[in-house]
């Protein structure tokens, strides 16, 4: 493969790679930052972080596209490579770098990984809490409110969903 593909290769994957675990990172403080506001019960907070998290995943899903496009143009400019799954290709293409960029390269994309496996348990320790949050609160009002059989109704009476997604209580029992 021709140097001046390889070098472009390299930077482009050197770049993703850290400005993916850049973002990973501040992802990983804003969820420490909405895990407080649930604690604190903060909730114009949650929301506000809520919604920078919902675009962070916007600008990391472009990143993680740009990624793709540069693992697919090392797929088309080495026809000889297998066409495997996006780890394997990547570990295909560094494998054609000097010793010195192969080893820069796999540290950031073990750097991105070790970001991703921190960012995911961080989420799904919040989502686990919520769930039990969730669970409680229904157990209570069900135990409070026998006669409503789990049911809740609206101003006017009727029966509607018990969907504790936006029920907030802000008191304490």
């Amino acid at each position: 493969m021709e140097t001046d593909v390889m070098k472009g290769l390299y930077e482009g994957c050197s770049s993703i790679l850290e400005r993916e675990t850049g973002m990973l990172r501040e992802i990983e403080s804003l969820q420490k930052l909405v895990w407080d506001a649930v604690i604190s019960r903060e909730w114009t907070d949650f929301e506000a972080h809520i919604s920078r998290l919902k675009d962070f995943s916007v600008e990391f899903e472009a990143l993680e596209a740009e990624r793709a496009k540069i693992l697919a143009e090392f797929q088309e400019n080495a026809p000889q490579a297998p066409n495997h799954g996006e780890e394997t290709r990547f570990y295909i293409l560094v494998s054609r770098f000097p010793d010195a960029q192969r080893t820069e390269l796999t540290n950031k994309y073990r750097e991105l990984k070790k970001e991703t496996i921190k960012v995911r348990i961080s989420n799904d320790t919040l989502l686990s809490y919520l769930a039990g949050a969730k669970a409680t609160v229904a157990g209570f009002l069900e135990a409070a409110f026998p006669d409503r059989k789990g049911r809740l109704y609206s101003r006017r009476g009727t029966a509607i969903p018990a969907d504790m997604r936006s029920m907030v209580l802000n008191h304490r029992f």
